[in-house]
């Protein structure tokens, strides 16, 4: 089995960072730590156009911190993005020195239309495929970014009403005054207009970030907490929007237990919201509690599971490759074993719901059944004993000892009766889920055996498929569809038992290929143009 990898990823804000580390299996993304250091990388920012030097000694240390943890969970694969404040500051070349050297962290500079786009995948996957979403508000330090949804395309949209931009350059610490409520209320409408808004009725909408996730809780507070998913309404953001908006920033502090530089830009962030909901006509945004980085630990799980599979699939090659070279060396004719191979591989991915089996053991079962008679250069008589032998101290690269054991046992197992297989696989020193996937392994390589009992090849193709509490072979056969039932099935004892299921089969022809029609000639002479495909 792939072992599994730790992904990390950072997003700097314009208010903090935050890290997260997981680790990808073979089924799931698992969340290992996460962290938010309130580092205001926003601070100046927005005034001044540049990072304050002393900001940026706190973001090294956060990234120094940060690579400490990459290392200590053995990350392997990681991203680093930055937004709105490092975006637009005219030295951020010198926190991107410093990150890379001090702390060995590359940190990319993502545009405004990457960062809308990364919510939305992150919100897209926490809802589901099921909910449809029309519209999604993140709103962060720097910047509020609307995703907008019209049939299957989406619109995202940065607009410059990040909450720490709002609180330096209005100067709105602590409570805010009416007339300051007002004026935030009228800039984010007027940035709002600049968009095309369209309609996002019969949709669920979404809200994300810090803020959001906090601003859920308070108005759940108010509301008693009532059932649902988390999120809040407008009615009720609204509802205790005046003791928001009027408190002091240690009375937020007290009030909602958040820590102070949440506190700072809560009530800015509770005018944007409902700003900006009113003005798309949202009643209710749900908090699904993902965000930038959320996204990138999707991505890079993408990346990890795509360089994964190309390089199983050179290991595989690699270890035919040595099962081949295994069986020449010995003078032993793979004819047989090839054809055995391909049908064990078609019946392994076509009933992979059935069996249960992870996909990284059929490539021990192809190497099972290229191996599963090579024990007659030795004696035809009890050749399965002698191809377990000789597998066990094969030199064959890429098999580690517990692949061999395994293999070894589906080439022991594939002849006799199946309670004698059984008894020998139970016997066998691999852990009990390892025994009942070699039983299950072997029960297909008996079956794919079974069908080639004349070593003739002759099945050119098996179609499985799943009809109630049995399995269907539909079979081309070469040679017209004469056959022996009981021959052909005489091997599939074991994969009945294991999986509780009959087995049968329907035999047909090779379908024939209709000849090719020559296309016909234009008035003027000349043959028609085939369309050629375009590569992009």
């Amino acid at each position: 089995m792939a072992a599994p990898i730790r992904l990390g990823a950072i997003d700097t804000g314009s208010n903090a960072i935050r890290v997260v580390i997981a680790e990808l299996t073979p089924t799931e993304l698992v969340r290992v730590e996460a962290e938010r250091v309130p580092v205001r990388l926003g601070h100046l920012a927005f005034t001044r156009g540049e990072l304050d030097p002393q900001t940026i000694d706190q973001a090294v240390a956060a990234f120094v911190h940060f690579r400490q943890r990459f290392d200590h969970h053995g990350v392997t694969l990681y991203r680093a993005v930055a937004t709105s404040a490092v975006r637009g500051a005219s030295n951020r070349d010198v926190l991107l020195h410093r990150l890379y050297h001090e702390a060995g962290i590359e940190l990319d500079v993502i545009g405004g239309e990457e960062e809308a786009r990364l919510v939305r995948k992150a919100v897209v996957n926490a809802m589901g495929p099921a909910v449809q979403t029309r519209a999604i508000l993140d709103l962060g330090g720097g910047s509020l970014e609307v995703n907008l949804r019209n049939g299957t395309t989406w619109q995202g949209y940065s607009l410059p009403v990040g909450t720490v931009r709002l609180l330096e350059t209005f100067g709105l610490d602590g409570a805010i005054a009416d007339a300051e409520a007002g004026m935030v209320r009228r800039y984010t409408a007027t940035l709002m207009h600049t968009i095309d808004m369209g309609t996002v009725s019969g949709g669920v909408a979404a809200a994300t970030g810090g803020n959001a996730d906090a601003l859920a809780k308070i108005v759940a507070d108010s509301q008693g907490n009532p059932a649902g998913p988390p999120g809040f309404d407008l009615a009720g953001l609204e509802r205790i929007l005046p003791e928001i908006v009027g408190q002091t920033v240690e009375q937020r502090m007290d009030k909602y237990g958040v820590k102070r530089d949440r506190a700072e830009v809560l009530g800015i962030a509770a005018l944007v919201f409902a700003t900006a909901a009113r003005q798309l006509g949202l009643s209710k945004l749900v908090t699904p509690g993902v965000g930038v980085r959320e996204a990138l630990l999707l991505e890079l799980a993408e990346t990890a599971r795509e360089e994964q599979i190309r390089a199983e699939g050179a290991h595989d090659k690699a270890l035919l490759t040595a099962a081949r070279t295994f069986a020449n060396r010995v003078d032993h004719d793979t004819k047989h074993g090839e054809h055995v191979r391909h049908l064990s591989r078609a019946l392994f991915h076509q009933l992979r719901d059935v069996h249960g089996v992870a996909d990284d053991r059929a490539v021990l079962l192809e190497v099972a059944a290229l191996l599963h008679d090579v024990g007659e250069v030795v004696n035809v008589r009890g050749h399965h004993k002698h191809s377990e032998y000789m597998i066990r101290w094969a030199r064959l690269p890429g098999l580690d000892d517990v692949s061999r054991e395994m293999v070894a046992l589906m080439a022991r197992t594939h002849r006799k009766d199946a309670a004698r297989a059984k008894q020998l696989i139970n016997d066998s020193p691999l852990p009990k889920e390892l025994r009942s996937q070699v039983r299950r392994l072997s029960g297909l390589l008996r079956l794919a055996d079974g069908l080639d009992w004349e070593h003739r090849s002759r099945v050119e193709q098996v179609v499985a498929t799943r009809m109630g509490e049995a399995i269907v072979l539909d079979l081309v056969v070469r040679d017209g569809p004469t056959r022996d039932d009981a021959k052909l099935l005489a091997k599939a004892d074991l994969l009945k038992e294991e999986l509780g299921l009959e087995v049968r089969i329907t035999v047909a022809r090779p379908v024939a290929t209709p000849p090719e029609v020559a296309p016909p000639a234009s008035s003027s002479g000349s043959n028609l143009e085939v369309p050629r495909a375009r590569h992009r």
